[in-house]
């Protein structure tokens, strides 16, 4: 019997995790209901929707809206996003 050969490698030193599994172990391990966050969010952003808000500031925290979407949560103090100028 000839002897095992070892396994290969692929080169890769540590896992990218993205954010979709981030928010699935959120979910699934540790029992965070996604579902009833994202309905408080709604919620907390339905005036600013309706009005055409760029940002709500709700619980002590600030939603960037673009639109009918809300795009991220920041800390209340930081701006929604940079000026222009810093972008160029």
């Amino acid at each position: 019997m000839k002897p095992s050969s070892p396994m290969p490698t692929t080169g890769f030193e540590i896992a990218l995790v993205s954010d979709h599994a981030v928010l699935r172990y959120i979910e699934r391990r540790h029992g965070v209901d996604v579902e009833a966050l994202r309905e408080i969010i709604r919620d907390a952003c339905r005036e600013g929707v309706r009005y055409g808000a760029s940002a709500v500031i709700d619980d002590g925290v600030k939603f960037v809206l673009e639109g009918d979407r809300v795009v991220t949560c920041l800390k209340r103090e930081w701006p929604a996003w940079p000026k222009r100028k810093e972008l160029l």
